[in-house]
């Protein structure tokens, strides 16, 4: 029986490390696949709508919105389209000053980003539509090389490619960093081989004649680009486009944070499943080792580590085994009050677990959807 336990143990290890370490490596045999790229002038680009949504931005939406219609000029033809959900701070009164060069739309109740941006998008007429937060810091050449894949009839989303550049503010900034740069580098292998697998909402562009409006109690992000992948339309991360957000700052933040997108993509592959098992091969593997895989990764961990309990007790003992666990506990919670970076690092991490893990019951036993949630105060500094 011990081998059997071992066994499992090994299998469950292996699935949770499978999203960021063995798919990456085995997307490197599948076949590259080029994308048409052309870089028009000011009066021949395809027309875009800018999308965004904003709460309680009164610290930097003036800022955003200053550099946002600086990028809209740059690229030449686009619109600005902002709605206001139910900002209590003052945001509301800095958008205003922008009247006459942003649609604005403004609501005093708060009714979620989803519900706002399909408001916006009804809105306007263009060929394309791009989507961005609040808190994205960016050039002003940005929008172009979003763009210029869609001369390759194929493309049906493009992404910018985020960073977070606070890593240094705290060692849970800079956990959650590292996780970011592994999820990018393999998003930039994915986007050459079998495709993007859904995008962020920092910034991405599509057609118009794929967007499907998702339902208000959806993240509209990941639904969004799923449904063009759906339409066997290609997603691509787009390297010349870079831009900037602060990653939370406090592990606790991010515990909060992780609960919330990982019940939202729980809510999104719940409600696309039918049309996602469809998908040719190539990207219906994507999807399962990027998308599924990742959101139960603490709940393999845990399988794991249950099974390998046995284990170590036949190997070492019982009583070596609890004194390890003890001792381990106690160090971490150590070093963590002490304020020691790897410990805390550590602790952050294990927060971020146990997110993703809350997230994915609340979604299938608790039923939520996190349509209206408060975003974290020092990702907003």
């Amino acid at each position: 029986m011990i081998w059997v336990y071992a066994i499992a143990a090994g299998l469950l290890l292996l699935l949770a490390v499978h999203p960021f370490v063995i798919y990456p490596f085995t997307l490197r045999f599948f076949r590259r696949r080029p994308v048409s790229f052309v870089s028009h002038d000011g009066t021949a680009r395809p027309s875009l709508a800018i999308c965004m949504s904003a709460y309680n931005e009164a610290r930097s939406i003036r800022r955003r919105l200053e550099r946002l219609i600086e990028a809209a000029d740059a690229y030449g033809n686009a619109t600005i389209h902002v709605y206001a959900d139910g900002p209590q701070d003052g945001t509301i009164e800095i958008l205003r000053e922008f009247a006459d060069r942003v649609d604005l739309v403004i609501s005093y109740e708060r009714n979620g980003k989803t519900f706002g941006m399909n408001q916006l998008v009804q809105r306007s007429t263009s060929e394309l539509l791009m989507f961005t937060d609040a808190n994205v810091l960016h050039d002003v050449d940005v929008i172009a090389p979003l763009v210029a894949p869609f001369a390759d009839p194929r493309v049906g989303c493009t992404s910018a490619r985020l960073d977070y550049d606070n890593a240094d503010d705290s060692p849970a900034a800079a956990t959650g960093a590292a996780y970011w740069r592994a999820e990018e580098a393999i998003k930039a292998i994915e986007s050459e081989t079998v495709g993007l697998i859904g995008v962020d909402g920092a910034m991405f562009v599509l057609r118009r004649e794929l967007h499907r409006a998702p339902p208000p109690h959806l993240i509209d992000d990941l639904y969004l680009s799923l449904v063009v992948l759906a339409q066997n339309k290609r997603l691509i991360s787009v390297s010349d486009a870079l831009v900037h957000e602060r990653s939370a700052t406090e592990a606790e933040e991010e515990l909060v944070r992780k609960r919330r997108i990982a019940c939202q993509a729980i809510n999104v592959h719940r409600a696309l499943w039918p049309q996602l098992r469809r998908l040719p091969w190539p990207a219906l593997y994507g999807y399962a080792s990027h998308r599924m895989l990742k959101w139960v990764t603490p709940f393999l961990l845990a399988g794991a580590g249950l099974f390998a309990l046995p284990v170590a007790v036949a190997v070492l003992g019982a009583g070596a085994v609890l004194s390890l666990a003890c001792s381990g506990v106690i160090l971490l919670a150590v070093g963590n009050r002490l304020r020691i970076g790897i410990a805390q690092k550590i602790v952050a991490a294990l927060l971020s677990l146990l997110g993703v893990a809350l997230g994915v019951i609340d979604s299938v036993w608790g039923g939520k959807t996190y349509a209206v949630w408060q975003p974290a105060e020092s990702v907003r500094d």
